[in-house]
């Protein structure tokens, strides 16, 4: 990564730091191998969807190894880690290796593009906390789209207006466009490398453009185009449920369901019409509340 510790970001040079930025890359490390999902998770809200996220993949066959990600022990007290024990799941806290690889800010957004870079995998599946896949989404690796591009990306609802002031501050050209929606992303780090530093440069500096975007999720999405590196997008738009974006392959079956606004629950969890494997999901939460002794957040 580039020093981001020394630039103040203004609306007056954001255009100039963030062109600076992309000229200052570093190369892929060396050490990436394999194939992998990636959840950031941690703490009483977000363990009981990740506990669910990653119990409907191990049901519907994934055996791809699976890191969950976390900012600090208290996120992830051992009788947290050792429910998690049978599913191959690998527990990494952030603010370790954060001694190792700084990082100007971290938090639950900026740990995304923080754990794709320094996740152990050299291709990627990032899935949020609270999403639930219908089936095995490995097969994404395989597909014609992401082999040609090195990432698939999926669309949110809305388009950037060309009057936002987000194409200004980063010199990207305006394009008539998805934004992005990143509750799961594919990337093939080494063939996308220089995009996710910048990325995460930017996320590094969100004091400042969080102003001007939501969260995490363009910053990928102008990344991308600052430095003109390709990706792949399922055509097919999000399918809305009640408090829940549904995502699609390239075929447009649904393969992701994104709890964005119904994050599970050690309490009550509202019935939701058109959500597949409901039923399975609440016998997990049910198991979940019966081996972890945990209250249910406010």
């Amino acid at each position: 990564m580039i020093d981001a510790t020394e630039v103040e970001l203004t609306r007056d040079n954001a255009a100039d730091c963030f062109a600076d930025a992309a000229q200052k890359l570093i190369s892929c490390r060396e050490s990436f191998k394999g194939r992998g999902i990636v959840i950031p998770a941690g703490g009483v809200k977000y363990f009981p969807c990740a506990w669910v996220n990653i119990r409907m993949l191990r049901r519907h066959g994934c055996k791809l190894p699976i890191e969950l990600w976390h900012l600090g022990p208290e996120e992830m007290p051992p009788t947290m880690r050792e429910l998690l024990e049978p599913f191959d799941v690998r527990v990494v806290d952030a603010l370790e290796y954060r001694q190792r690889f700084p990082a100007r800010i971290l938090r639950g957004w900026e740990l995304k593009p923080y754990a794709i870079m320094h996740s152990a995998f050299e291709e990627v599946l990032l899935l949020d906390a609270d999403n639930v896949a219908v089936l095995d989404p490995t097969f994404f690796f395989q597909t014609t789209e992401y082999r040609e591009t090195g990432s698939i990306f999926w669309p949110d609802y809305g388009r950037l207006a060309p009057t936002r002031e987000i194409w200004k501050l980063t010199g990207v050209a305006y394009r008539d466009e998805p934004e992005f929606e990143t509750g799961q992303i594919v990337i093939h780090k080494r063939r996308c490398w220089k995009a996710l530093a910048l990325t995460m440069w930017m996320n590094e500096h969100s004091d400042f453009w969080y102003r001007f975007i939501h969260g995490d999720k363009e910053t990928f999405h102008l990344a991308w185009r600052k430095l003109g590196v390709p990706y792949a997008m399922p055509t097919r738009g999000i399918e809305r449920l009640e408090k829940v974006m549904c995502q699609h392959d390239f075929s447009g079956r649904r393969v992701f369901q994104h709890r964005n606004m119904a994050k599970w629950t050690l309490g009550e969890n509202r019935r939701i019409a058109g959500f597949l494997f409901e039923n399975e999901c609440l016998v997990m939460l049910e198991e979940l509340r019966q081996r972890w002794k945990q209250p249910s957040p406010d």
